[in-house]
């Protein structure tokens, strides 16, 4: 009996370190001007990047954005937007690989994900 509940707890901890993160978390952030909020919706972690899904929304528009960060370099790419839904998104062409400047949403979004 003892051994069951122990491969159980190992399975449902496995199947959790594994499976996307969902969620619907403000982005904390450090340019205060900037009149749109960012929600992380999920973030998976893939070898030792992350990539993450996030929603800009703003007072009469918002759009779903998915952006692969690695967190060693502190870098940060887009993999595609779109303003319809998160499925719409195309990641068929990403953006290249920059280290974004301090009060930017890309360092912010990096400074979250990598606490």
């Amino acid at each position: 009996m003892k051994r069951l509940c122990l491969m159980t707890a190992v399975l449902f901890l496995a199947v959790g370190y594994a499976a996307p993160r969902t969620k619907d978390v403000e982005v904390p952030r450090t340019a205060y001007q900037d009149i749109y909020k960012y929600y992380i919706l999920e973030e998976t972690k893939k070898a030792t990047n992350f990539q993450v899904v996030y929603k800009r929304v703003g007072a009469s528009s918002f759009d779903y954005g998915i952006v692969e960060i690695n967190c060693a370099g502190k870098v940060i790419r887009l993999l595609g937007k779109s303003t319809k839904s998160v499925r719409a998104v195309n990641t068929d062409n990403p953006s290249p690989w920059i280290a974004p400047p301090l009060r930017t949403i890309e360092a912010d979004i990096i400074a979250y994900v990598c606490r």
